[in-house]
């Protein structure tokens, strides 16, 4: 079919049915449409064979088509890389309640040295202990005090 027609337009209407309308009057064709086509698509045929139209739709569908499996690509990665993205924060999160955890035991801990310490120097001074321990309850019961201070100060202000 190479024969031209004049000021011809082809239409894929919403039931995917395309629709040649000469010279105002809408003409049916009998081909049906295959596959996902965009509902409105107009081409202007000006001197054009029908077999020219339809290779350009098929073009057209074609073109449609690849770039429908690109964005699928395209969103299959990003949705792949924000489920790695979550597994990483998941882990994260879990490694830091697990320090957060250790880290309130080990206070437990160290506040209930820090009493023993206390009320051993109140009994006995630094008597007993060597050096380098003495120096140590020195300066642990120095810093105690000044932060004693500090906070009796900031609540009376």
């Amino acid at each position: 079919m190479t024969a031209n027609i004049p000021a011809m337009k082809v239409t894929a209407t919403a039931d995917f049915m395309p629709t040649i309308t000469i010279d105002g009057g809408p003409t049916a064709v009998g081909i049906p449409a295959t596959g996902d086509i965009i509902k409105e698509m107009c081409v202007e045929v000006s001197s054009q064979s029908l077999e020219d139209v339809f290779v350009e739709l098929n073009a057209k569908r074609d073109k449609d088509k690849l770039n429908r499996e690109k964005n699928a690509k395209i969103q299959k990665t990003c949705r792949d890389r924000k489920k790695e993205n979550d597994i990483a924060v998941k882990k994260e999160l879990d490694r830091s309640q697990a320090e957060v955890k250790s880290l309130k035991t080990q206070l437990v801990g160290a506040q209930m040295l820090a009493t023993a310490v206390t009320e051993y120097h109140r009994k006995h001074a630094l008597v007993g202990l060597s050096v380098s321990t003495s120096a140590s309850v020195k300066r642990f019961l120095d810093k105690r005090s000044r932060s004693l201070v500090n906070m009796e100060e900031d609540s009376a202000e």
